[in-house]
């Protein structure tokens, strides 16, 4: 599955001469120069492999916010107490992650438009191809930013000069930037016509699906889109009109279309991070054997509703596995009591690939937006459906209001979409951050992630303003 990358990236050293075959460029933070076609396959590369590499702690950092997961780290208990018993969270503890690797990625996607703006090796075709790529991956990173930083904001401007600090602006201002970055990704992705990319992308787009040319990766932009349009309208940005915000569901559901949402398609039909063994490749750390302290918070098994038989809902039983015996917490502030029984078996090896996104979260997107611009009996097909073909549920009766259909949505979410990174972003836009349960009365139901104390230091000398980190606020 990986091969692809692997080959690709390859390809790209080589192309480099034999005397620098042992010169491996630096995908963390590659840099222009030399042969340009060369140059972009090498920072295309760069900039997969670095959104993959933060993959795995969002999933588990946002796992334990939405009590989906714990990380039973044996020589920190941080990783149980801090996350949730610390009000308001420490900037230089534990929870700062997914901050720094998320900008560094975005200046490296910076350095690829850059050598788009200044090459003539391309076609323009090709180059607007790259353009789409590089915009839409931009785009997603800024969207974990935000899922993660939600009220606190974030800086959306890549400044040339590195030293100069980029004001931060507001959680709309921030999803809004990202909605006009994918329109602007998906006008260059249109442009290219029938051009493929001049790189290669990883094998996860072709994993589930065809992904892999500006024609088809349209519709991995227009996922990104419609989910991040659903947010918007939950949380009440402006944009989006009154509430329900039906002016974002409209859009989301025209992305949806475009995205090729479909209830004859594999559910797992999408784009994924890929893994494997080869040398300089990473395993897949939410893999059970790469990584035994990711375990299941123990709400998971008496939420999970119950099929015809009386059964566990089909997604538990796929997804979830029982421990030979209960793990508890070494320590820490806050962790008295917290055992768990229950270990998770999506990933089933260590090159299982992890979605980005997938056919099923789209159907429930698409429920959602139906729903909220009054097509109450399309979201409801779109529910049962669900509910049938992933959690071997009877089919439901229509909605008593709003209020009934979010707790469905997000119980179908929840089991469809466990541990992949939805569930404490979602209870949180929809105003139901204290249906989490407290596992001891000393913890919160965290907000949000802070911003790290080093990004806070180098602007301590501004004292107000849209320079300044926003203050940490305790959770109420």
């Amino acid at each position: 599955m990986a091969r692809t990358f692997s080959v690709a990236l390859a390809a790209a050293l080589l192309a480099l001469g034999c005397s620098d075959w042992l010169v491996v460029p630096p995908l963390n933070s590659p840099s222009p120069g030399g042969d340009p076609i060369t140059t972009a396959q090498v920072l295309a590369s760069g900039i997969l492999f670095q959104n993959r590499t933060t993959f795995s702690d969002y999933i588990s950092d946002v796992g334990i916010f939405g009590r989906e997961s714990f990380n039973y780290f044996p020589t920190d208990g941080r990783t149980q107490g801090h996350y949730v018993a610390q009000n308001p969270l420490d900037a230089a503890g534990f929870t700062n992650g997914g901050w720094t690797p998320r900008y560094r990625n975005r200046r490296n996607i910076q350095t690829l438009l850059d050598l788009l703006n200044g090459t003539t090796a391309f076609p323009v075709a090709r180059v607007a191809a790259a353009r789409g790529f590089a915009k839409t991956m931009d785009a997603l990173e800024l969207s974990y930013i935000t899922a993660q930083r939600h009220d606190y904001g974030a800086t959306v401007d890549v400044m040339p000069d590195p030293k100069v600090l980029a004001p931060f602006v507001s959680r709309d201002s921030v999803e809004n930037f990202i909605i006009a970055r994918l329109d602007d990704a998906r006008t260059d992705l249109l442009a290219a016509g029938g051009e493929p990319f001049p790189f290669t992308l990883t094998a996860g787009f072709t994993t589930n699906g065809s992904f892999d040319a500006p024609v088809n990766f349209l519709q991995f932009n227009r996922a990104i889109y419609a989910r991040v349009q659903a947010w918007r309208a939950a949380l009440g940005n402006p944009a989006c009109g009154a509430p329900p915000g039906a002016a974002c569901y409209s859009a989301a559901l025209t992305a949806l279309t475009e995205a090729g949402v479909d209830t004859t398609a594999s559910l797992g039909r999408g784009v994924y991070h890929v893994y494997s063994t080869a040398s300089g490749d990473a395993l897949d750390a939410l893999n059970a054997a790469v990584n035994k302290d990711f375990l299941a918070h123990p709400s998971v098994e008496p939420d999970a509703p119950l099929d015809t038989l009386g059964q566990p809902d089909g997604r538990y039983r796929a997804k979830i596995r029982t421990l030979s015996a209960p793990r508890c917490p070494v320590g820490g502030a806050g962790t008295a009591g917290i055992c768990t029984s229950l270990g998770f078996q999506i990933y089933p090896t260590t090159t299982s690939p992890a979605p980005i996104f997938r056919n099923e979260e789209l159907i429930l997107l698409q429920a959602e937006a139906l729903y909220f611009t009054g097509d109450d009996a399309g979201a409801l097909a779109d529910i049962n459906f669900i509910r049938r073909h992933s959690g071997g549920l009877a089919a439901r009766g229509a909605f008593v209001d709003a209020n009934d259909f979010t707790t469905e949505l997000l119980l179908q979410r929840r089991y469809s979409l466990l541990w992949e990174g939805h569930r404490w972003v979602d209870v949180r836009r929809f105003g139901r951050i204290t249906t989490l349960p407290l596992d001891a009365p000393s913890h919160f139901r965290q907000i949000e992630q802070p911003v790290p104390q080093a990004e806070c230091l180098q602007r301590e000398a501004y004292t107000s303003g849209p320079l300044h980190c926003p203050a940490p606020v305790p959770v109420p």
